[in-house]
């Protein structure tokens, strides 16, 4: 095993924790969406979000809900921080993802 391979196993080791992270703070939100907002629960089908027969279309709405700061406007402050705190973690995994896509390449291309 080399340099490369290595690099790429920690770097991959940290996206999935972080993307592990992303979806438990996704879990703990609808938890907290079932008590504080029932309407939005009930419109991104929390019930079911996470199961197979989870409409992806209703998943898409709380990702662009969030992603537009719609969340902002909301009454209940814990409710707005689990809403940025998801974002975050979210952009965070994204990130890392697609350095790792970009990473493979160039640890290739280096041999390192």
């Amino acid at each position: 095993m080399n340099n490369s391979d290595l690099i790429f196993i920690a770097f991959s080791i940290i996206t999935l924790v972080n993307i592990a992270r992303a979806v438990s703070s996704l879990r703990c939100l609808l938890y907290r969406m079932k008590d504080i907002d029932p309407l939005l629960y009930q419109r991104v089908n929390g019930r079911i979000f996470f199961s197979t027969e989870g409409n992806y279309s209703k998943q898409m709405q709380l990702f662009h809900y969030i992603r537009r700061d719609e969340h902002l406007h909301h009454f209940d402050e814990y409710f707005i921080y689990r809403c940025n705190k998801v974002k975050k973690i979210f952009t965070l995994a994204t990130y890392l993802v697609v350095f790792n896509i970009i990473l493979i390449p160039v640890l290739m291309y280096l041999d390192l």
